[in-house]
């Protein structure tokens, strides 16, 4: 049975990685992937002060508040330390064996971090376009359909889709400090324990569930597009309605307000929070194609969680680092949608930061 990454009863043959794509993968690793996280969380703690502050009467800001963390969360575990000095050249923790052991534990803390904050990162879209979804399409049914329980309901189910099995698969690894005679030096490893060879059908299962998470994509990228259409066949009918009011009104009409709010837009318009939202999704969708690959062509990378005698100075190991590197760009790009789409999540952040100038 082949796993999504390729493998055969988790085990694959590597691509060795060329000189200059090492360069390029050292490049990735310590200076893109840090640069970009460290903007990205500072530009999402700046949304969770902001989302804070409007308060969470609407279920958007829970969803936006729910995507900041998580995007956080991700962005320290796929950067963590530790993480890097396993995943990186040799592979492994060339260190004493006390300091060893304590950054083992820190590499699992920094990759549990990775791979449950990462799906639910790519989950909250799918909730934010469920949403919209509603929201353009039943608009009158919407505060029926789409309330604040529900929507915690949601983000607390996929809190626990995504962290709980990560709980167990940390079980399959233990620590073991062993001499390498090919360089000479002992070193720390992280190595499977029985429970993972006992159960690795369902190590099987999970990587098949983890590698459809670039279905995620394909799923907000049409509910976007299903958006767009609606709004735009909107915005062919309010024109339509326009030119109709101009036709058949007058100034003395008793539907001057209608004729108004017609002629400003407002009828019918999607609302900043849907064009907010929708541009969310759209920017989602186009740089996170690159993380669904794997899904359609499973043979260009691998997960290491769940694969034997990883080579990481392969190509495929390259590749999941650029995953993650597109991770990070669509995670820290969010702040900026907000500010620039949205008049009141701009109004109430320039408020907190005027305060504090103030102050």
């Amino acid at each position: 049975m082949d796993l999504p990454n390729g493998t055969t009863n988790n085990r694959r043959v590597f691509t060795d990685a060329s000189p200059l794509v090492d360069r390029i993968h050292w490049a990735v690793v310590f200076v893109a992937m840090p640069t970009l996280a460290t903007l990205g969380i500072i530009g999402n703690s700046l949304s969770v002060i902001t989302i804070y502050k409007l308060g969470f009467k609407k279920s958007t800001n829970i969803l936006l508040f729910a995507l900041a963390i998580s995007d956080i969360l991700f962005m320290i575990g796929a950067n963590g330390p530790a993480k890097v000095m396993y995943e990186w050249g040799r592979g492994g923790l060339w260190f004493p064996e006390h300091e060893a052991r304590v950054l083992y534990y820190f590499y699992h803390i920094f990759d549990y971090l990775n791979w449950t904050a990462g799906p639910m990162s790519m989950g909250v879209p799918i909730l934010i376009t469920a949403e919209r979804f509603v929201a353009v399409f039943f608009p009158l049914k919407f505060h029926t359909i789409v309330t604040r329980g529900r929507t915690l309901v949601a983000v607390v189910v996929l809190i626990l889709f995504t962290y709980i099995p990560q709980i167990y698969i940390r079980f399959w690894f233990r620590f073991n400090y062993e001499f390498d005679p090919t360089h000479n030096a002992s070193v720390g490893l992280s190595v499977r324990t029985s429970l993972y060879y006992d159960h690795e059908q369902l190590s099987m299962v999970l990587g098949h569930f983890y590698a459809g998470i670039g279905y995620f994509v394909i799923i907000v990228g049409s509910g976007s597009i299903a958006i767009s259409v609606r709004i735009s066949l909107a915005a062919a009918q309010r024109r339509r309605m326009m030119t109709g009011t101009d036709r058949q009104m007058t100034k003395r009409d008793s539907n001057t307000n209608t004729r108004s709010q017609i002629l400003h837009g407002k009828l019918g318009a999607p609302s900043r929070t849907t064009k907010t939202l929708l541009t969310l999704c759209i920017f989602y969708t186009i740089s996170c194609l690159f993380v669904a690959m794997p899904t359609f062509f499973p043979n260009i990378c691998v997960w290491p969680l769940f694969t034997l005698d990883v080579n990481f100075r392969s190509m495929e190991v390259f590749m999941y680092h650029l995953i993650k590197l597109d991770l990070c760009l669509n995670a820290s790009c969010n702040f900026i949608i907000y500010v620039a789409m949205n008049k009141n999540f701009r109004d109430a952040f320039f408020e907190i930061v005027g305060n504090k100038k103030e102050k």
